[in-house]
């Protein structure tokens, strides 16, 4: 009975916690931040980065981006700015010149980096054709596409991917080179989406040559481009072009990527950082992604160091670090070069892709992903409380107008050359694929999450351009980013109760929902009691994780009494849930809970402890050899290496990534076997970075 009122009490007391005004900060912190943070400001800075194409280390864009950010964050009165230039794996590409001329049956300009930057594919060499024939291959990736053809000395015309048209008709049979377009069988954007038969998309060729490998060059063609060219080779007429291309590749020993750092420096705790991201590199436009999440970090820095430097609100206890990188690869080098640097970060939040219009596409969601469960922490839930807040701030409904709420929204965050939009956004498991990644990796093991727009039917074309970005959307997740950011810098022994009691309640929430999940798979007889009982006990140790990070904020007697107190309930609340999950078999089943028993592989998995054998360093130069395993989801094989302590077993870290599968759905991340999981392993030790 006690353990009922206790979670009676603790619900209603998150329920007073949700209906406050604003989550951590005080009215007038909300209203100094909320408004001087504006996604007019940074929209202008995406109108400098959207001007340069940056594919990567070496480009001459990409160092223009970089010392743009870094005059900026000095202006805006950021601490130790500094760019920092770091070794880099791929020769270095620049174009100056691209394009090629329609020359037969008719003069037509086809494509030219003038026009257009991407154009011509990233990696593209230098090349002068007077006169060369292009012939038609279909997608142009199999041997059967060309058993009609002879393109020796052509110019292909093919929508497979570059890299295997490469392959089939410059490698293997002479051609000259490839005129790329878009898939058709790809199914057309929503109908608001009025540019898309113009849209050029962003590619690449193979960069490195092999004795009988020798890359040469691909222009992409928009589809309607692409119709207008087969028109005229379905004519019968010989149809010739012209191409010139002056391009540029540098020593791969004198390859560089580039960062950009700066600091809002706390004014007690210098080794707890918050670590703010995003990330410079992409091709030419890139204005959502990443130019987007680049320009918030500015304006966040702008923002915060005013109102802290004015007096505004008060000064963070740690230090909130800015992170402008060239994607995933900035982070992994850095940690590599500064093995013992993410020893003092606290958590991360990356920002890729926070811009978009969402009346341009209705299937446009700004997403934010959760910490892994390796790593759970209250970083979730101090993230899933403001968002929540801002999501009700600015919808309506029509109990807000029967409330008397004069303004369309109850809370509005708008800009002032923005939409009146909805906030449309959603937290969602983990993925990987941006700047949070290499964070949450084994093994540096810093909690992040990532605000990532996603789907989107811009991203990496001539699309993905100023017209897609709105300023209200900018302007909201800057102050998503800057409000969480700012709550975890200044959060002490004042703020730990507030803290300690939305995770909790939220922990309380989503051991309900393993419950729910655990109980519905014990349907019948035959149902496996062990495997919901593993979704239960592995939920709790979950959530047991995400109270116990809470110890870094604050050490004090009261603060960890709070948290002792906190755990305890949590325990009380598994024990009751356990309890019944069993009476819950039994009814089913019609008989006692049975004996757990390994099958072959768990079996294996329970002799052995994984521990990490290697540091930054070597993870970087062999994370790429350790071999994929089919049936293992990729993000769940990075959690099999998270998982790794040298203390559980390799089937106490099966039965945690199975649990996490579980929790997302198979439509996440699928199916979670034994045998997968200790071929990974194997790989893992084969290549050194782990050990038994």
């Amino acid at each position: 009975m006690k353990i009922i009122q206790r979670l009676i009490i603790w619900t209603l007391f998150t329920l007073t916690l949700a209906a406050q005004p604003v989550p951590f900060l005080g009215s007038e912190e909300y209203d100094w931040i909320s408004n001087e943070i504006s996604g007019d400001a940074a929209f202008e800075h995406i109108r400098v980065l959207t001007q340069y194409h940056r594919p990567g280390g070496g480009s001459e864009g990409l160092m223009e981006a970089a010392r743009y950010v870094e005059k900026k964050a000095r202006e805006y009165g950021l601490e130790d700015v500094q760019l920092i230039r770091q070794s880099y794996s791929r020769r270095p590409w620049n174009a100056k010149l691209g394009e090629i001329w329609l020359i037969e049956p008719e003069l037509r300009l086809l494509a030219s980096t003038n026009q257009v930057q991407i154009h011509l594919a990233d990696y593209s060499r230098t090349t002068h054709l007077e006169s060369a024939e292009i012939v038609d291959v279909g997608r142009g990736t199999e041997s059967s596409d060309y058993e009609t053809q002879d393109v020796k000395g052509k110019i292909v015309l093919a929508y497979g991917s570059n890299s295997e048209v490469m392959r089939e008709a410059v490698w293997l049979r002479g051609a000259l080179g490839i005129l790329n377009y878009p898939d058709p069988g790809i199914p057309d954007y929503p109908a608001n989406a009025l540019s898309r038969p113009e849209q050029i998309h962003w590619s690449r060729i193979p960069a490195e040559d092999r004795e009988d490998e020798v890359s040469t060059f691909a222009f992409q063609l928009s589809s309607r481009q692409a119709v207008g060219l087969k028109k005229l080779l379905t004519e019968g007429e010989a149809v010739r072009a012209k191409v010139d291309i002056e391009a540029v590749f540098g020593k791969k020993a004198d390859a560089w990527q580039v960062m950009v750092e700066g600091y809002l420096k706390g004014t007690e705790i210098d080794d707890q950082d918050i670590v703010l991201t995003g990330h410079l590199q992409e091709e030419k436009f890139s204005a959502n992604d990443d130019a987007s999440g680049c320009a918030s970090l500015l304006e966040i820095a702008r923002s915060m160091t005013r109102l802290v430097r004015e007096g505004r609100i008060a000064a963070p206890r740690r230090n909130i670090r800015f992170w402008w990188v060239t994607e995933i690869s900035s982070q992994r080098q850095y940690f590599a070069d500064n093995p013992e640097a993410s020893a003092r970060m606290l958590v991360n939040i990356n920002q890729d892709m926070v811009g978009a219009n969402q009346a341009q596409d209705v299937m446009r969601v700004q997403n934010i992903t959760r910490v892994p469960f390796s790593l759970f922490h209250f970083l979730n839930d101090v993230a899933e409380a403001i968002v929540e807040f801002v999501q009700e701030g600015n919808r309506s409904n029509l109990s807000v107008l029967q409330a008397g709420i004069e303004d369309f929204y109850p809370r509005p965050i708008l800009s002032r050359l923005g939409s009146r939009h909805r906030y449309n956004a959603a937290l969602v498991p983990f993925h990987n694929n941006s700047d949070h990644m290499p964070f949450n990796e084994a093994p540096i093991g810093v909690p992040a999450i990532s605000f990532t727009n996603w789907p989107d039917n811009f991203i990496h074309t001539s699309d993905d351009d100023l017209w897609n970005i709105d300023q209200t959307q900018l302007q909201r997740n800057a102050f998503i980013v800057a409000a969480i950011a700012y709550v975890i810098a200044r959060a002490g022994d004042d703020t730990f109760p507030e803290l300690a009691s939305q995770v909790a309640g939220r922990c309380s929430g989503r051991l309900g929902e393993d419950y729910r999940l655990a109980l519905d798979g014990i349907r019948e007889p035959g149902s496996d009691y062990w495997v919901a009982r593993d979704q239960l006990e592995q939920a709790y140790l979950r959530e047991l994780r995400a109270l116990q990070s809470l110890e870094t904020l604050s050490q004090s007697q009261r603060s960890s009494r709070i948290r002792e107190g906190l755990e305890q309930a949590l325990s009380e609340q598994y024990k009751v849930m356990e309890s019944a999950l069993a009476r819950h078999w039994e009814t089913v089943s019609g008989s006692e809970v049975p004996e757990r028993t390994l099958n072959e592989f768990e079996a294996k998995l329970d002799e052995i402890v994984p521990k990490i054998s290697a540091g930054p360093t070597a993870f970087l130069g062999r994370r790429g050899e350790i071999g994929s395993v089919s049936g293992l989801h990729s993000v769940m094989a990075s959690e099999v290496l998270s998982f790794i302590d040298g203390q559980r077993t390799g089937f106490e870290i099966f039965r945690a990534v199975r649990a996490e599968a579980r929790r997302a759905g198979s439509h996440y991340y699928g199916e979670v076997e034994a045998e997968a999981v200790f071929k990974y392993l194997e790989n893992a030790r084969n290549v050194a970075v782990i050990e038994f």
